[in-house]
């Protein structure tokens, strides 16, 4: 055990692992990595929805260090700040070489999660009591007061619950074959092909909530075809089953009732393809001879892709595909400054907070969004952004989006719902103290996307959509971007708007 006294003064964690925290006072401990799969939870409590996403994302823990203590002010250390002029724990570990990777998982003291990575040495740490010449890699951390707001507290879905303590989880990665750009930019289409791979499943009421659904083949697609259909495309990181788990079964019996039990799903690619891309898979699955009378409900990336189906890309009108009706819930219509690449590392970082904080579903929702999450950030850690063209299709300036909204017609008709979330607790010190309504210009947000975005903007025709077409939840209602399904509101708009 390491006692910090508010200075700047190096301390040796033992191993080669040193730590500067200017303004805090207490102790810090480091503890040797924690098996996955022991029933010891640890000091930081980590769940098994933690332990089995870093396992079968390859993520190897190597040590965690757990500091306890206060936040005091002290003069002002230029040397332990981050890029964006946040006060900074600086950390040193040992560089482990070339083919492994290195990132650093840090919780602050109420929740809130952020990556980091390695950056040039700001600062030469010499050990206190040796001539070590170790190579190391630094990191800078950011390091905020905790908020005396109780606000969101972990559940047992969540990915760690030792609020009260900074946790600094220093995790290794191979990066053998992806660690140059040729390669790494193929990393996130490889781990979809293998993972996440496309495909059209039904998704009834009994079985949306099933994690592998029942393929749509042969017959099905006459069945399909015979009337009207709902469509349902999910967003960034998540699959069908984890994005919509939230739609209560009531909404979901409704539905399929309306349908005539015609629902299905559209498992894609979020972070390899951008939504043109979406498209062109889901038309390589459908019989040639068959024609879709279809409507849409999309989260989040994939109202993009329903805009794509609706006819708004290069691509075009599709003649055998008609979308009536797309309701488009949380959707970058107008794109999102999280996914500008200089804020890439921001945007994971409030999705892997969100799944902490205000998880929605259960343990294996949690895991399936955590282990894409956890994908991007391998791939930013390897400076292969190319390779996420998915992410980047969010990007307000970026090609796709400039493309689409510059006024391409559709006939379909479109809803809307979006949220403006005053978050607190961590969610309040990672949007306030970190880049957060910075890069939102103080615009109301969801966490993730800005609210007008989702309806208004653009030369497009189908934007601004109505007001009457519109469900927008204020601030004291307390929604985040992945909370819109829960909500009754939510299901009453959608039987209310698709009837």
């Amino acid at each position: 055990m390491a006692t910090m006294n508010g200075g700047s003064e190096v301390v040796d964690l033992g191993d080669n692992f040193r730590l500067i925290a200017p303004g805090f006072q207490g102790t810090a401990v480091a503890h040797d990595a924690r098996p996955h799969g022991v029933r010891d939870r640890g000091i930081e409590i980590a769940t098994t929805a933690l332990d089995e996403a870093l396992e079968a994302t390859g993520m190897e823990e190597i040590r965690s260090i757990v500091l306890e203590g206060t936040h005091v002010a002290v003069a002002r250390d230029e040397s332990a700040r981050t890029m964006s002029g946040e006060p900074a724990l600086v950390l040193d570990v040992p560089d482990l070489g070339p083919e492994v990777g290195q990132v650093v998982m840090a919780v602050d003291e109420d929740g809130a999660i952020t990556w980091n990575y390695p950056v040039a040495s700001q600062r030469a740490f010499d050990a206190p009591t040796s001539r070590d010449t170790t190579p190391v890699k630094t990191f800078v951390i950011r390091s905020t007061s905790p908020s005396q707001v109780p606000g969101d507290a972990p559940s047992d879905r969540s990915l760690l619950q030792g609020i009260g303590k900074k946790i600094l989880k220093v995790i290794k990665f191979p990066v053998a074959g992806t660690a140059l750009q040729t390669a790494a930019r193929f990393f996130a289409r490889k781990w979809e092909e293998k993972n996440r791979p496309y495909g059209m499943r039904w998704f009834g009421p009994d079985d949306y909530r099933s994690r592998i659904g029942t393929p749509i083949e042969g017959d099905d697609w006459g069945r399909l075809g015979s009337g009207r259909a709902l469509l349902f495309v999910h967003g960034t990181f998540s699959t069908a089953y984890s994005g919509f788990y939230g739609v209560p079964p009531q909404t979901m019996g409704s539905l399929s009732d309306m349908y005539d039990g015609r629902i299905f799903a559209f498992d894609h690619f979020t972070l390899s393809h951008d939504p043109q891309r979406n498209l062109v898979e889901f038309l390589d699955k459908l019989p040639s001879s068959l024609e879709l009378d279809i409507d849409v409900i999309a989260h989040s990336r994939g109202g993009l892709v329903a805009r794509a189906l609706s006819g708004e890309t290069s691509i075009g009108t599709i003649p055998q595909i008609s979308v009536n009706k797309a309701v488009l819930v949380g959707v970058p219509n107008h794109g999102t400054a999280l996914a500008d690449a200089r804020h890439m590392t921001d945007f994971v970082d409030r999705h892997t907070s969100i799944l902490n904080l205000i998880p929605e579903g259960p343990a294996s929702v949690v895991v399936e969004v955590l282990e894409a999450i956890i994908t991007a950030v391998k791939m930013i850690g390897s400076s292969a952004l190319a390779g996420l063209p998915g992410l980047l299709s969010m990007d307000p300036s970026g090609v796709f989006l400039t493309e689409m909204n510059q006024g391409s017609p559709a006939s379909t008709e479109y809803f809307a719902v979006a949220a403006d979330y005053e978050p607190t607790g961590g969610l309040k010190d990672l949007v306030e103290d970190g880049l957060a309504d910075r890069v939102f210009l103080d615009a109301a947000n969801d966490l993730v996307v800005p609210t007008v975005g989702v309806f208004s903007g653009s030369a497009d025709p189908a934007f601004p959509i109505s007001r009457e077409r519109i469900l927008e939840f204020p601030p004291e209602k307390g929604i985040a971007h992945n909370r819109f399904f829960s909500q009754p509101e939510t299901g009453q708009a959608l039987i209310e708007w698709l009837s």
